[in-house]
């Protein structure tokens, strides 16, 4: 079966993947980020913003070379999340 040349290629798919995973991976990145931060402004630290952005860009980085398991990935962290919220008592 010859395959179907109009669509198109895994170049333009993965771009395409990549601005689609970008609405959710953004805010799940400064979600993180303002977590950690938060537990941290208890102990006197902080995280700059360059380690927001170094989280996007990896996030960024996994779903370009991970496309089909990128959103498992995410929502696991999802998982996560709710589950760490669940047993902190928020």
């Amino acid at each position: 079966m010859p395959r179907n040349r109009d669509q198109g290629g895994p170049v333009e798919s993965r771009l395409i993947g990549l601005c689609a995973s970008l609405f959710f991976s953004i805010p799940t990145a400064a979600l993180l980020w303002l977590a950690v931060n938060k537990e941290l402004a208890y102990w006197g630290g902080f995280l700059g913003s360059t380690y927001l952005v170094t989280c996007i860009i990896v996030f960024a980085m996994l779903a370009l070379l991970l496309p089909r398991l990128f959103p498992s990935i995410l929502g696991g962290i999802w998982r996560g999340i709710i589950r760490f919220e669940r047993w902190w008592g928020w």
